[in-house]
C-alpha cells in the first residue's frame, strides 16, 4: 500500500480533472492550445539568447547557478515557461534544449561559476566513475577549454559571422563578471535578517 504524505493530503484534490481542457471555452483558450509564436529553432534560440543575455536575467541566472541549480534545471525551466506562453509547441522544446544548455554553460565560464550540469542522482553511475578516475590525472582548480561559445553557435545553427551571431558574441563578451557578482552580494545582503542578538534601535 502506497503511503501519502500528510503534508500533500491537501493538494491532491486542487490538480486539474481529466479532460477539464476539453470543457474549456474555445473562446478562452490557454496559450499552449494555439499554434506557437515561433516554428524554427534559429528564430527560437535567438530569441531565447537575446532574453537571457539583458541584464536584469543575466543577473538571476548567475544567481541561481551559483546557488547550484544545475543547468539542465534552469534550461528546463526556461523552455517551459515558454511553452506555457505559446511561443513554442512541445516538439520545439525538446530541440531547444541542447542550444539553451549550450549557452547557459558559455554565461557560466564567462562568469567564472563552476556550475553544475545535471543533478548527481541522475548521473550514470558509470560516467561517474569514470568523472573520477579523470580528475586524478587533472590539476586542481583547473577547468578544461570546452570551446563552448563555438557550440553555442554550431547547437543553434546561427552563423557567428552573420549579424545576429555577431551581435551575441559581442554580448556575450560584454558581460561584467565583477559588476554583476557584486550587484548579487549587495542585494543578498539586504536581504539578510537582522540578528537576535542585534541591538534594538531606540526611540
Amino acid at each position: 500500500m502506497i503511503e501519502i504524505d500528510p503534508d500533500a493530503q491537501e493538494y491532491l484534490l486542487q490538480g486539474p480533472i481529466p479532460g477539464q481542457s476539453l470543457t474549456n471555452s474555445k473562446e478562452a483558450p490557454y496559450a499552449w492550445e494555439q499554434p506557437p509564436r515561433y516554428n524554427s529553432v534559429k528564430e527560437a534560440t535567438e530569441v531565447i539568447f537575446f532574453e537571457m543575455l539583458k541584464d536584469e536575467n543575466l543577473e538571476t541566472l548567475s544567481t541561481m547557478m551559483m546557488d547550484g541549480v544545475p543547468i539542465t534545471d534552469i534550461a528546463q525551466m526556461l523552455l517551459t515557461v515558454g511553452f506555457q506562453k505559446g511561443q513554442w509547441n512541445a516538439d520545439l522544446l525538446v530541440t531547444l534544449i541542447e542550444p539553451t544548455i549550450y549557452l547557459l554553460l558559455a554565461i557560466s565560464e564567462r562568469m567564472g561559476i563552476d556550475a553544475e550540469l545535471d543533478r548527481p542522482e541522475d548521473r550514470d553511475p558509470a560516467d561517474v566513475a569514470n568523472d573520477e578516475e579523470a580528475e586524478e590525472d587533472i590539476e586542481l582548480n583547473s577547468r578544461p577549454n570546452t570551446s563552448t561559445k563555438e557550440e553555442v553557435f554550431k547547437a543553434a545553427n546561427v552563423n557567428p559571422a552573420s549579424v545576429r551571431g555577431l551581435e551575441i558574441q559581442e554580448r556575450l563578451e560584454n558581460i561584467n563578471p565583477e559588476e554583476i557578482k557584486q550587484s548579487i552580494l549587495e542585494k543578498r545582503k539586504d536581504d539578510t535578517p537582522p540578528s537576535l542578538l542585534s541591538r534594538p534601535e531606540e526611540n
